[in-house]
């Protein structure tokens, strides 16, 4: 073998050591800080796209924008401040209504008088202050009790669920974010891991092409290592193209500009321990159920549909209350104009009992707020088993994805030991260069294998914390 052929496989097996290994260590999820501007932008700020560059972003970062900057999670919380307003609009419905104003009447014609005896006649009043002469009072209230008792307790749940929903679509939104976050890093190793073969395959058909102009090696050989460059190249537009698409999708979700190109800031892919998947199952369930607040949210259903149900059930012996106090000017007189006029005080109360539809319309009214009860009870059931679903998964793939985490690494290690031997063997002229295409390949496939192993207990990880409703945060 020439002496410039030694060189170029040892340049070669530098390129491809360099970044063989990576990093499996325990370190937390949020180490790593932010490079660019991203570090500063708050729930409010708008990003503005860099034309000639990119975004460099962390764990940490991006689940801070993603409590902050989500439409759906800024939704949620609309959504809440509507629970409170009905809230308050439920309790308020006890305090009086005031009226002020001013009325004025005319009648022309035929009337009849007490007795029961018509008459022609021509009249006018007016009234001015706090009611009217009309029947509008000036401070009223009419409640219907059971209303009155339960709609507030009920509105209180309710605002409690929407509370508890809103928690819970920031846990999913940002364990969508820690996801696509993990995308991210995913599509970016892969980048660089297909640029550094795609420099070593051209590198070796370069080679291969010198060895068979130079009579020591096959002109097929030289062929095949030219397609696979030509391959490696597609492959690195492939990760390329991948990587803008996991940009996008960590954009949408954290609603900044598609137009940026977040590129991750770790500089070595580690697996990221956060719960521990030897604790029992039982424990774990047990630990969701408690910190979920999907759980919490349908406990507040339950408790709004009960008070609901309870009001309906109780409702026909509960009265209907109704009481008005008015004081004002009032003014009255025949012809066009107003004879006299003095101030004038008024005082109404009512009270009564009513059966809708004599009864029946009570009934059937009662019935539908029980199938409502049971519907959400039913519903609790099914939110509780998906909590428990969720965790026995989870913890399951991390279990899994664990035992599979050392593999990649191994696989690397033994693909770089062959490849080494392989340009050693080259080196020392006991070989031709297009040996080495299956040694690149090897380690290609052994590498991406371990940079999937660590990504992929990662995602396990974020997603068993997740089901467990982030109880470190509590």
């Amino acid at each position: 073998m020439s002496k410039h052929h030694s060189i170029l496989f040892f340049c070669l097996l530098g390129i491809l050591s360099s970044c063989t290994s990576v990093s499996v260590k325990d370190i937390p999820s949020a180490a790593v800080t932010l490079a660019r501007s991203l570090n500063e932008i708050g729930s409010d700020d708008r990003v503005l796209a860099d034309p000639d560059g990119s975004y460099r972003i962390d764990l940490a970062s991006t689940l801070r924008l993603a409590a902050g900057r989500n439409l759906e999670l800024a939704r949620a919380v609309e959504k809440v401040n509507l629970a409170a307003a009905k809230s308050d609009q439920a309790h308020l419905s006890i305090v009086p209504d005031l009226a002020a104003g001013a009325s004025f009447a005319k009648q022309n014609g035929l009337l009849q008088e007490i007795g029961g005896a018509p008459i022609e006649t021509e009249r006018v009043n007016r009234s001015a202050g706090l009611g009217t002469s009309s029947g509008v009072p000036g401070v009223g209230l009419d409640l219907d009790l059971s209303k009155a008792i339960f709609d507030p307790l009920a509105a209180k749940q309710d605002k409690r669920a929407a509370v508890s929903a809103s928690a819970a679509r920031e846990h999913q939104i940002v364990a969508e974010a820690a996801i696509a976050y993990f995308e991210l890093v995913r599509a970016h190793g892969h980048l660089r891991l297909a640029r550094e073969i795609e420099q070593a395959s051209r590198k070796l058909a370069d080679a291969t092409r010198s060895f068979a102009e130079a009579g020591e090696g096959l002109d097929a050989d030289a062929e095949r290592a030219m397609a696979t460059s030509l391959l490696r190249q597609g492959d690195t537009a492939d990760a390329g193209a991948d990587l803008h698409i996991r940009s996008a999708v960590l954009a949408r979700i954290l609603h900044l500009p598609a137009s940026l190109t977040l590129i991750p800031d770790e500089e070595t892919i580690a697996a990221t321990h956060l719960v521990d998947p030897d604790e029992s199952a039982g424990r774990l369930v047990a630990t969701a159920l408690r910190y979920r607040p999907e759980a919490e949210a349908m406990q507040a259903e339950v408790s709004a549909a009960a008070h609901r149900f309870n009001g309906q059930k109780i409702s026909p012996f509960l009265p209907n209350v109704a009481a008005g106090y008015s004081s004002y000017e009032f003014g009255a007189g025949q012809g066009v104009g107003t004879d006299r006029t003095d101030s004038r005080d008024e005082v109404a109360a009512l009270i009564y009992w009513k059966l809708d539809g004599l009864g029946f319309g009570n009934e059937a009214a009662t019935r539908e707020k029980r199938s409502e009860l049971a519907l959400v009870k039913l519903e609790e059931e099914r939110v509780l088993d998906e909590i428990a679903f969720d965790v026995t998964s989870a913890r399951a793939e991390v279990i899994a994805r664990r035992e599979r985490l050392p593999l990649g690494g191994q696989a690397a290690k033994h693909a770089l030991r062959a490849y080494q031997l392989t340009t050693a063997r080259l080196q020392q002229s006991q070989g031709l260069p297009i040996e080495a295409l299956a040694s690149i390949q090897t380690l290609a496939e052994a590498r991406k294998a371990e940079i999937d192993a660590v990504l992929d207990y990662n995602l396990a990880q974020h997603k068993l914390l997740a089901a467990l409703g982030h109880p470190a945060a509590k």
